[in-house]
């Protein structure tokens, strides 16, 4: 993760300084962005995916709502922070055997999230975005729609890593493109680095009636979303021939 974090960080100065190089001037454009999507979050895990007597629902929701703040250097290259908050779930088709029903268990999930990316746009409004997310897990539970009771298990959230890293990658187009005012669309995927599974002896399936074989394989979530973002520029600074700069906002 952090040689990825690294190559995105000097990916972004060798940009930067390219494009000061083709002119004497480059004005950097400030913007913020709200944002947000919908898609799916999938929690990888191979013992779940060789489970005889249980399947994952590999679309089970997931959505998200943030802001970005952002330095676009000319007109094509631009980096960002982003502070986004995620709502994800997953859910699984168990069937633990006569004489008990096949059930749905959904597990739920929320963390806050930051990203740092690089995203560079091209003349018609196509960009490629990528850099490595920083996530904070806030709350986890489970639920079930069998009609049998099942015993609640405590501090659930302590059954997964609290702080996670991962990367993200997207690229879409704009649907306006005004001097002030851009409307975004485009597909984002994400993928989390290590084990989000913290607690050694816990299973995702397992949950005191089905029970299932773990061999301690690694969950790694994976999540894909429909993004939709409006940019708002609000100001910029201005590079002069004789070195000075001056940031100026819009009226």
């Amino acid at each position: 993760m952090k040689k990825i974090s690294l190559l995105i960080v000097l990916l972004s100065f060798s940009l930067i300084v390219s494009a000061q190089r083709r002119g004497s001037t480059m004005i950097k454009w400030l913007s913020l962005e709200l944002k947000g999507g919908y898609g799916s979050t999938i929690l990888f895990n191979n013992d779940v995916l060789t489970e005889e007597s249980a399947s994952m629902n590999f679309f089970s929701g997931a959505y998200n709502l943030g802001g970005r703040f952002g330095i676009t250097f000319g007109d094509y290259v631009g980096v960002f922070v982003e502070g986004i908050s995620e709502n994800f779930k997953q859910s699984y088709e168990l069937i633990p055997g006569d004489p008990l029903m096949p059930y749905t268990k959904t597990q739920s999930f929320k963390s806050q999230d930051w990203i740092f990316e690089l995203r560079y746009t091209n003349d018609y409004g196509f960009y490629v975005e990528a850099g490595p997310v920083f996530s904070t897990l806030k709350s986890a539970e489970e639920t079930n729609d069998a009609d049998y009771s099942f015993i609640p298990r405590d501090n659930y959230l302590q059954n997964f890593s609290e702080k996670n890293t991962g990367l993200m990658f997207g690229l879409g187009f704009s649907l306006v493109r005004g001097d002030r005012i851009s409307v975004n669309l485009g597909l984002r995927s994400t993928y989390m680095f290590g084990n989000f599974v913290a607690n050694d002896n816990f299973y995702v399936l397992n949950d005191g009636v089905f029970s299932g074989t773990n061999t301690a394989a690694a969950t790694n979530p994976f999540s894909i979303k429909m993004m939709l973002g409006v940019n708002y520029f609000f100001g910029f600074w201005g590079d002069a021939t004789c070195g000075r700069g001056r940031l100026m906002f819009f009226q």
